[in-house]
This record gives structure tokens, sequence and C-alpha cells, in this order.
């Protein structure tokens, strides 16, 4: 039978992983529930009045210094958020399996890009795309199926993508399936020619 949520009652956004979902509401605030096993991606403490399967707060989401949270996304074992002022947080894992970016240490943690401002994430089921606000995309995780669009097997470390556009178009947004990645394009005006 289904469930009532009332915490999620402003809710804009839900996003599903391997072991739960995770949801944003239109404050800011980022709910996760699922599999108490995979804690890290549940990113909070755990007790009788937040049990795991019930949405609960992300609490270390709250009050960050570029604003609040408006968007968020997931795939496999991977939660990602990004702030109003651009700043993108990771978070999750799975004990056993390596976990990219290998710098999540428990909770929310910032990533730094090469100091570039993030517009747009996306998450597969080993792989995250970013897209920062000047038009740059890069990725990391598992290349296998060729979902980053470089040349190696797997990036261990942010790489940035050469994208072979004109310059007419510009990527607006990037996309993420479990083992493939897309990013969107958008044709820039035209110019006056003065």
């Amino acid at each position: 039978p289904g469930q009532e949520l009332p915490a999620l009652q402003d809710c804009v956004q839900v996003v599903a992983y391997d072991a739960g979902f995770a949801a944003l509401t239109s404050t800011g605030s980022v709910y996760t529930w699922g599999d108490e096993r995979y804690m890290p991606c549940l990113a909070r403490d755990l007790d009788e009045f937040s049990p795991s399967d019930k949405p609960g707060l992300v609490h270390s989401l709250q009050d960050l210094p570029t604003g609040p949270i408006t968007k968020i996304a997931a795939g496999g074992y991977i939660l990602a958020a990004l702030t109003k002022g651009n700043d993108l947080y990771v978070w999750g894992g799975h004990l056993g399996k390596r976990t990219l970016p290998v710098d999540l240490v428990g909770g929310p943690t910032p990533m730094d890009i090469d100091d570039h401002d993030i517009a747009d994430v996306a998450v597969g089921d080993a792989h995250l795309i970013v897209l920062t606000t000047h038009g740059h995309v890069f990725v990391i995780g598992d290349n296998r199926n060729g979902q980053l669009g470089i040349k190696s097997q797997r990036a261990d470390v942010w790489e940035e993508v050469e994208l072979d556009l004109s310059d007419k178009t510009t990527p607006v947004a990037v996309v993420a399936g479990p083992r493939g990645s897309f990013i969107t394009v958008e044709r820039l005006p035209h110019s006056s020619g003065i």
C-alpha cells in the first residue's frame, strides 16, 4: 500500500538510486530514505524518530555558504546536490565497491572541479557528469561503455571532455543513465552581423 509523506508536502524533485530515494523541497531541504545498510547514501543519523524507511532531513545540506540546494541527482550508490550559488556536493557509496570521486567521506562533500562553478550535474551507476557555468563538461568514474566521452577506461579524477561543437551551439544541460551520458545543446541566437 502507498504511504503519505507529510515531510514532502512541498516537494519539487524526487530521484531514485539503487538503495533508496532522495527528495528536494521548494525551500532547498533534502530528504533521503531507503535501505539502512547503505548509510553513506542516507547521509543522516537514524533513530526511532528518523528511521531509514521514512524521509529524513539531511542536516548537513542546510545553511550552506552558497545558498540552498536547487537540484539533486542520483544513480547507483551516489547522490549529488547543487546549491543556488553553483557549488556541487556529492555523497554515498557502497562498501566493497570503488567510489568515485574517491574523496567522499561520510556525508555530503563539496567538490572542487578546477575552481569552476557548476550549472548542472547528472549521476549514472558509476559515473558523474557536470556542466560548468561557462559551458565546460567534466566527468569522473567508469567509462567501459564510453559514457564519459574520453579515451581511457575510467577517470579517477575530474576530467574535461573535449566537445566538438560548432561556434553556434553551447551545452545547456547534462543527463546520465546507468551507463550513458547525454549533453543537451542549444543553438545560440544569430549574430546581428555588425
